[in-house]
Formats: structure tokens, sequence, C-alpha cells
């Protein structure tokens, strides 16, 4: 996997089992980056933002995610956390919710660092 060199050194299945265990019970946990069921609905992002730095989310804005319009809206809203967070982001809320892979490999991989280093950042 070329492109993961140049965002982080762990593999996808370690990036899902990271994501997972932070998430916890908050999302349905994810088997994978094409995760067609528990992806596109936004939710299992938005939490992951949340387990960073929680006072960004607004909970209120945060649909059911059953509906494709409120698919729509938690990705973007999921989208904007990780920006918000200054994860690399190439991807656009369609990605999140057809659930490409690489594009989710991208945005998990750099969350994955920012988490790594988000309270040492804050201190400074």
């Amino acid at each position: 996997m070329h492109y993961l060199s140049l965002i982080g050194d762990k593999t996808e299945q370690e990036l899902v089992k990271w994501a997972n265990e932070r998430v916890g019970d908050k999302a349905p946990a994810i088997k994978d980056f094409k995760d067609k069921e528990n992806l596109p609905n936004g939710k299992f992002l938005i939490q992951l933002c949340a387990t960073i730095e929680p006072r960004y989310v607004n909970w209120d804005l945060l649909t059911p995610g059953e509906t494709d319009e409120d698919k729509c809206l938690n990705a973007k809203y999921g989208i904007t956390l990780a920006r918000k967070l200054e994860a690399v982001i190439f991807c656009v809320w369609e990605d999140m919710v057809n659930v490409n892979p690489k594009q989710n490999l991208i945005i998990y991989s750099s969350l994955c660092d920012i988490a790594a280093t988000y309270g040492k950042k804050k201190e400074e």
C-alpha cells in the first residue's frame, strides 16, 4: 500500500482495530473501510472525532442516518469535524456515503495520527 506510507505506518487492520476501540459502544463496530453497513450513515466518523475532541461535536446536528438525506448530512458534518481537527481530507461527502475505501483509509489514518498527538499539541 504505497499511499499508506505517506500518512502513517499502520495497516488497515490496525487502523480499524484502533478506531473500533476508540469508538467503543457509541456506534456499531466497522469490519473494514469497505463496510457498507456501518460506515455510510456517518455516525462512526462523528463518534471517532468526538473521542479526539468532544467539545467540537454538536450532538443536535447528528441525524439517525437512516435516509439518504440523513446520511448526507452526517457525512458532511463528519468531514467538517475531521477538518476542524486538521485531518488530511481529500474526500467529499459522497465518498463517505458511498464507502470509498481509499478515502476512508486516508481520513482514518489522519485521525489516528492526530489522536496520538492531539493532547500534546494543546499543551504547547
